[in-house]
């Protein structure tokens, strides 16, 4: 049975497991369409990342104020508006003839969809503890890293038989679904009463705690260790090794395995190790891979070996140590879980999307120079787990 902070019944995994990965599969879904975008609206390569980044930034801009709003006027509201703002957008983009228009849609779309991770995050907060809360994060997590792996087909799918419009439309249908079943089944979990009280000096005081920002370094570096080869892998497969666009997408798939692997471990390696002594195995295990690959690729080369052998094992660590630095965050101020959850994935997005623009700046002098990159956001990730440390000593 599962460990309940209060009388609502338990939230079904598999519908916090769909709220969270709903933003990441909605933002890769499109990747396999760019090419087709770019020759029906006679767009150039550069223009077309503005598909992706609109998203990007909707998220990070939108994640805060719903953790905040979420906090203060509960969860359910602001998840349906979101999804409602999520199932809109996704029929505009359907019947959209105008690039411009499509990049503000993608914006508006992220915005809605924002609220998906920020609000999961929360009612499993609210609503579990102990061992039953790691594994929903741990189920959570699996699930945000399996999206990537299964959109990328169905958009390739939907766009050869059906074009773009085919796309948004599957989005439309799952936005819908997921909303149905979020109306059916999540219950109000948050205390509006007592957090209508947040203010800026209690939001000012989670900006301050060591601890929050200690996890929310760790969740950010995380993702840049991996978004540091994302950006530019497509390219470094094609330029080192002679693998096209198909082979690099399954060797990708594989990657993302091993996180979801490290994800659905995670529960049974912290009854064997405890979640402090297991946090710091992994931490320091990945800053050891990933200036590891670094030393060796300078000395051996570039190979297919060297470059996979490394850039998997970080994956399977990220996958463990991801939900435990995402419940992190929200456990250090339960009060306002929604608002610490909404800054952390914010904070981690930007996080990782400065280390993608300086990897793909690098790359022109050689991919060493993206180990490198690598290999400095594992060494942040140390430093955010002492921060973690020295805050709980305190």
């Amino acid at each position: 049975m599962p460990e309940l902070r209060n009388d609502h019944a338990a939230p079904s995994l598999w519908l916090l497991g769909a709220i969270g990965s709903l933003s990441p599969f909605a933002m890769t879904i499109v990747i396999p369409l760019f090419p087709m975008i770019g020759l029906l609206f006679d767009e150039n390569p550069a223009r077309l990342q503005y598909l992706a980044s609109a998203y990007i930034f909707g998220l990070a801009v939108a994640q805060p104020i719903a953790g905040i709003l979420s906090d203060r006027i509960g969860r359910r509201p602001v998840l349906l508006a979101g999804l409602a703002v999520f199932f809109l957008s996704s029929v505009s983009l359907a019947i959209c003839v105008d690039y411009e228009v499509m990049v503000l849609l993608r914006f508006i779309q992220a915005v809605g969809v924002s609220v998906g991770t920020v609000v999961a995050r929360a009612v499993a907060r609210d609503m579990l503890e102990g061992e039953s809360l790691l594994h929903a994060f741990s189920f959570m997590s699996a699930s945000i890293g399996a999206a990537p792996i299964v959109a990328p087909i169905l958009g390739g799918l939907m766009g050869y038989f059906f074009g773009y419009q085919g796309v948004y439309v599957l989005a439309t249908f799952l936005g819908l679904g997921i909303s149905y079943w979020s109306w059916r089944s999540i219950p109000e979990t948050a205390n509006c009463s007592k957090n209508n009280s947040i203010t800026i000096d209690r939001i000012t005081s989670l900006l301050k705690s060591g601890r929050f920002l200690g996890y929310t370094g760790i969740f950010g570096f995380l993702q840049a260790t991996f978004l540091s080869f994302v950006s530019i892998g497509a390219a470094v497969f094609n330029d080192y090794f002679g693998i096209g666009q198909i082979g690099f997408g399954v060797i990708w798939g594989f990657m993302a395995l091993a996180y979801v692997t490290g994800s659905i471990l995670l529960s049974r390696l912290t009854k064997r190790f405890g979640s402090v002594n297991l946090t710091g195995y992994c931490v320091a295990m990945l800053v050891g891979l990933g200036w590891l690959g670094f030393i060796i690729q300078a000395q051996l080369g570039i190979t297919i070996l060297t470059v996979l052998l490394p850039l998997t094992g970080l994956m399977l660590l990220s996958g463990v140590l991801t939900p435990i630095a995402m419940l992190g965050a929200v456990e250090t101020f339960p009060q306002i879980s929604g608002t610490a959850s909404g800054i952390s994935s914010s904070c981690g997005l930007m996080i990782g999307g400065i280390f993608s623009v300086i990897s793909g700046s690098v790359y022109e002098w050689g991919y060493i120079y993206v180990a490198l990159v690598c290999a400095i956001a594992t060494f942040c990730v140390a430093l955010s787990w002492l921060l973690v440390q020295h805050s709980d000593h305190k």
